[in-house]
């Protein structure tokens, strides 16, 4: 529940630190502007990612249908699949 409400704390604030934009490769969140870093989103090696409650609030190109192993959703780039997948 604490990483839920970070992310979204994150997404309101645009914390994380870092320097890298959604789309960017990283090695971990602090890597990231937003302070989510996760692999499978954009291919196979993590990248940094955006938190998300529909489409809109992903880039263009991107859509809000990924989920971590947390279960927060965020961007994926392509094509929406099944939530969890």
């Amino acid at each position: 529940m604490r990483r839920v409400l970070l992310a979204f704390a994150c997404l309101v604030l645009a914390c994380g630190g870092g320097e890298k934009e959604t789309g960017e490769a990283c090695a971990g969140d602090s890597d990231c502007a937003r302070g989510l870093c996760a692999a499978g989103v954009a291919g196979p090696e993590p990248v940094c990612t955006v938190s998300c409650g529909s489409s809109e609030d992903c880039p263009e190109g991107w859509t809000c249908s990924g989920a971590t192993q947390d279960n927060v959703l965020v961007c994926r780039r392509g094509a929406a699949t099944p939530f969890g997948q």
